[in-house]
């Protein structure tokens, strides 16, 4: 990784959707401040006081009202003592005057300040309040919530622009992050993607429903006794409808990225369901259809038609019956058509012809099945024909190529053997025998190598298979050859897991395979490069890899590489019999094992499998 990945950084998604949570009840507060601002008027009037607010208004009005209340119901006595009690926890105050004007009751103050004025049944009480808000009422709670939001509505509009910025950023960095891990290309499914999405959205829909109940019925509560319990649960409620809303959002997003989030909806399970049912009973009824024989078919098919000609015919709808007799005809003229087809083709098939192909795309059941049996030998005898023309061919290069293999080495015996017989000097001498020697021991090999091969492609070599140490296999072997592999100019480079790893292999076949490759490497691959030996575990099995780069075009394909006596070389000057490939492939089958070769361009690639030590 070049840089830090910040959006799969858990702690950092942490951090961002608490930022994104805190800042929904942040910017609802300062927009409900700028909102009471502009509607009060509170904006434009820089001395505007508690007393001037619709909020002082609506308490007062109350206030005024549960007094009226009470006043219908008190003698003159009763309301001082209720006026003396409510003063001490209220900070309202009243005059009460008669339709007269003559005052019958007063508790204010002369710092009060005169609020409002209602009449009532020909009583008009004046309604105060006082100077300092002291007792711990609606009034001084209304107060306090008039102290917060006019100082908030000062900066609502710079808080609620940078908010709600800042709160679009946060949204689509969620977004973006949304099922992605750290050290993970792709999306991820967390436990939200695993719930099935409509019910998700149930889910949300019923606890948002719940949290919209309790802020309604908090909202009421606190503009009417204007409690701070009821704000907490209104902040309370708009902060979890904000975690619902960002959780909707981000699962969303990560069902989008991780593809078919659709698939994942019990809607589409239950039309699944129900189409795989009608898919399965449509299959069944086609299945018992055609499992009948053909004679059935066709009678319970001509029962069918009669009953339903006697039924048009009892009913006198000769309309109908017409038509019927006229799709009846329609079928049976395409029918034959289609059996004139399958019959032609019967015969072109029969003279040779094996690159015919019927068309079936508009055949009828039995007829269409007939057609692609009729395509699907075609295609068997072409493919039977090819590959009798392959094997004929290769045949004939396997004759050729044995004998020019056997009679290079036994010409040169013939004439190094003539040279003798004319009776050279010593020296001379030394040097045919040298000669003789090489080429009967060149001989030799390629006719051990012809028997192994036989051997090995028939199963009738020896397999004693055993615990083998994987990295003791590939060290002996490069070893042995590091002086070849030095002459050649090819660095070994071995990669191989840390723990043993032990394969169930005969060690002296396993010891043919790697000779086999190792000296194609250092014949045929280019002086100066790398020969890289992978060894991994991979289901169950010790993987081999051979890569090196040959020194000659490759300009024959991976199958023709594998035929006996085919050598990377084709002008088949270079040493060697071309039967390596096939034993190694041969000896890895007679062990359980899998070979593959693979050419790209230069690049020359052998790998092979050998089944794991087998549990004791």
């Amino acid at each position: 990784m070049t840089g830090t990945d910040w959006a799969a950084n858990f702690w950092i998604k942490a951090a961002a959707f608490f930022l994104a949570i805190v800042m929904v009840p942040v910017v609802t507060a300062y927009a409900v401040s700028a909102i009471l601002a502009y509607d009060g008027g509170w904006h434009d009037k820089p001395g505007f006081s508690f007393a001037n607010t619709g909020i002082c208004r609506t308490i007062v009005s109350q206030e005024e009202s549960e007094l009226w209340r009470h006043y219908s119901i008190m003698e003159l006595s009763e309301l001082e003592n209720f006026s003396s009690a409510q003063n001490k926890v209220s900070n309202y105050r009243f005059a009460i005057y008669q339709k007269d004007g003559t005052l019958l009751y007063d508790n204010h103050a002369k710092t009060d300040r005169p609020i409002h004025q209602g009449k009532y049944d020909g009583i008009t009480i004046q309604s105060f309040l006082t100077a300092k808000l002291t007792a711990q009422d609606r009034l001084y709670q209304g107060n306090r919530l008039f102290v917060t939001m006019y100082s908030m509505s000062r900066r609502a509009a710079a808080v609620c622009g940078i908010g709600i910025v800042l709160l679009l950023i946060l949204i689509l960095f969620l977004g973006r992050a949304a099922g992605r891990r750290s050290g993970t290309g792709e999306a991820v499914a967390g436990w939200q993607e695993k719930i099935p999405f409509d019910l998700y959205l149930v889910l949300v829909c019923l606890a948002g429903f719940f949290m919209i109940l309790v802020a309604s019925g908090s909202t009421n509560g606190m503009w009417n006794s204007f409690d701070k319990w009821s704000a907490i649960a209104l902040i309370a409620c708009i902060t979890g409808c904000a975690v619902l809303l960002l959780a909707v959002w981000m699962t969303l997003c990560a069902r989008i990225k991780i593809g078919k989030w659709w698939h994942n909806t019990i809607i589409y399970m239950a039309c699944h369901s129900f189409r795989n049912f009608l898919h399965r009973l449509i299959q069944g009824i086609l299945r018992i259809c055609r499992s009948l024989p053909m004679l059935w078919r066709t009678m319970i098919s001509f029962g069918a038609i009669a009953l339903l000609i006697l039924q048009f015919s009892s009913h006198y709808a000769f309309g109908q019956l017409l038509s019927f007799l006229g799709l009846l005809f329609f079928a049976a003229c395409a029918v034959s058509l289609q059996l004139h087809s399958l019959q032609k083709a019967g015969e072109k098939l029969a003279a040779g012809d094996l690159n015919l192909k019927v068309d079936t795309s508009h055949m009828f059941w039995d007829l269409k099945r007939h057609g692609e049996n009729l395509n699907a030998i075609g295609n068997g005898m072409s493919i039977a024909v090819e590959q009798q023309l392959k094997s004929e061919r290769l045949k004939t290069e396997l004759i050729t190529n044995v004998s020019h293999d056997i009679k290079t080495p036994l010409t040169s015996i013939i004439n190094y053997v003539d040279l003798l017989q004319r009776d050279p000097v010593p020296e001379q001498q030394h040097g045919y025998l040298q000669v003789l020697s090489r080429q009967a021991h060149k001989l030799k090999k390629m006719t051990e190598d012809l028997i192994e091969m036989s051997k090995a492609s028939t199963g009738n070599l020896p397999c004693h298979p055993s615990r083998c140490n994987v990295k003791e296999l590939i060290d002996q072997a490069v070893g042995e050859y590091e002086e070849r592999l030095n002459d050649a100019q090819i660095e070994p480079v071995i990669t191989r897991p840390d723990a043993p790893l032990f394969c169930f292999a005969d060690g002296s076949l396993m010891w043919r395979i790697l000779d086999n490759l190792l000296s194609n490497a250092c014949k045929y691959a280019q002086c100066g490069t790398r020969l890289y030996i992978d060894i991994t575990e991979e289901e169950g099995a010790a993987a081999f890899s051979f890569k090196n780069v040959s020194h000659d075009r490759l300009n024959i394909s991976v199958e023709e590489l594998m035929e006996r006596f085919v050598r990377g070389d084709s002008s088949r000057t270079s040493e060697g019999s071309g039967l390596g490939l096939n034993i190694a492939k041969s000896l890895v089958e007679l062990q359980d094992g899998e070979f593959h070769l693979d050419v790209d361009g230069d690049l020359f690639k052998a790998d092979f499998r050998i089944p794991l030590d087998r549990p004791s």
